[in-house]
Parts: C-alpha cells; sequence; structure tokens
C-alpha cells in the first residue's frame, strides 16, 4: 500500500509540474502588451492595423499573437508606415527548461499559440521626414 501511494503522489507531482510550466511566458506576461509610440514632431496621428487610433505620444495595447502595422500621419510631414514585429520572450527559457526536465513540447506550443512565446518593445520612436514642397518656378 505504501509504495502504490507514493506512485500516486509522484505522478500528481509529475502532472502538476507540467501544467505548471505548460505556457509559462502567457502566464506570467499575458497574450497582449502595452507599446508606447512617440513621434518626432509630436502629436502625430498613428492607425494602428487599420482600427487601433491615438496621438503621439501615446500607449496601446497590442496583442503578442501577431505583427502588427501603424500608419502615422502630421500635416506637413510624409506619411510614415511602420512594422512592429515581435520577437521572442525571455519567458520562453521557462518553456524550454520545462520541456527538457519533463519531455513536453505542450508547453512551447501553447505559449506559441497563445502569444507568450512573443514580446514587443516597449517603447517605439520614429521621426518624420518633412514633406518636400515643389514651388512654382520664378519668372523674370
Amino acid at each position: 500500500m505504501g509504495w502504490k501511494m507514493k506512485n500516486w503522489q509522484g505522478r500528481l507531482v509529475l502532472c502538476a509540474l507540467v501544467g505548471g510550466l505548460s505556457g509559462c511566458g502567457t502566464w506570467m506576461h499575458s497574450d497582449k502588451q502595452s507599446v508606447t509610440i512617440f513621434t518626432n514632431p509630436p502629436e502625430a496621428s498613428v492607425v494602428i492595423d487599420d482600427y487601433l487610433h491615438l496621438t503621439a505620444p501615446g500607449t496601446v495595447t497590442l496583442s503578442r499573437k501577431e505583427n502588427h502595422v501603424a500608419q502615422v500621419n502630421k500635416e506637413g510631414f510624409e506619411p510614415t508606415s511602420l512594422k512592429i514585429d515581435r520577437t521572442w520572450s525571455w519567458w520562453v527559457l521557462g518553456d524550454i527548461f520545462g520541456c527538457f526536465v519533463i519531455f513536453s513540447p505542450i508547453c512551447i506550443m501553447n505559449d506559441m499559440d497563445q502569444g507568450g512565446f512573443y514580446t514587443f518593445d516597449d517603447k517605439i520612436t520614429l521621426t518624420l521626414d518633412r514633406r518636400m514642397t515643389s514651388e512654382p518656378p520664378t519668372s523674370k
């Protein structure tokens, strides 16, 4: 009876470890991230993915599940497009450690699907180029 109880408890601990390490990136820092966008000059209009609107400097919450595109406009300056790319998160190391110890690819796959595998820069700064105006030639 003592051996069967220990075996049952060991399996329970193993299941708890697998569950606890599964998707730790998503659990620890969510599938969304706040990103602050700055422009030089300030007060530029920023539209992200054709639906999130802000005036820079401003903060927006982005889904980590995909990359994003920002369109930046300000009168007197060239319109600019900015790709907001995600990179892998340091929380992935928890997934890798968990997978090496427990041999479960579920933890990494969960974070990849849910977005916890990725992160963005917390602050993005974009300098706008002044629009070139074409003046009509002067006649003499």
